[in-house]
């Protein structure tokens, strides 16, 4: 019986793993599309950290190319970790650039400009939370379970992680609304 338990603990944590490893793939394969759809909006929000036009256009191509490649590294278990690193180096670069924005009004373009927010608690609060799932892929053990799921359980962790961005997103633009007619 003890043995049962530990076994359905064990793919419940696998599961956990999986999901995770989904939603934060998803994450960067939205922001890298969005980005790579719409450069110039990206690349406004680099200029406005004063940072050197030319390597504003090179950083502009280069970040969300380097986030597919964090998108696609995820899905396959060889390759978990280095996606997990390149994760946390693309988050790291972008507390560079919180730390940069400090004490100035820059308009923070995420996923290419589909929602723009000035550089905030929240969010630092959303990206420090991504920085833990990073940290949490690259430690935890690597999981097969996501292998051995069917089409359907993969297709339904896709759209769930696509639709909490969607509600996140949403909640965001009411808030922004709501703060605008305030005012």
């Amino acid at each position: 019986m003890h043995g049962l338990i530990r076994k359905q603990e064990m793919r419940l944590k696998m599961e956990s793993i999986s999901l995770v490893q989904v939603f934060v793939s998803v994450l960067f394969g939205v922001s890298s599309a969005s980005k790579l759809s719409k450069l110039s909006s990206f690349r406004d929000t680099l200029r406005q950290l004063r940072i050197v036009p030319l390597w504003a256009k090179r950083a502009g191509a280069a970040i969300p190319l380097a986030e597919l490649a964090v998108c696609v590294l995820l899905w396959f278990p060889m390759t978990l970790r280095f996606g997990a690193a390149l994760a946390l180096l693309l988050l790291c670069s972008f507390a560079w650039g919180a730390w940069r924005a400090k004490g100035r009004m820059v308009i923070y373009q995420w996923f290419g400009g589909l929602i723009s927010e000035k550089f905030s608690m929240a969010l630092y609060t959303r990206h420090f939370v991504l920085f833990l799932l990073s940290v949490y892929l690259l430690a935890s053990p690597v999981s097969s379970a996501r292998a051995s799921a069917s089409f359907g359980e993969i297709a339904l962790a896709v759209l769930s992680s696509v639709g909490i961005l969607v509600i996140y997103a949403l909640g965001l633009t009411l808030r922004q609304y709501h703060q605008l007619y305030q005012e």
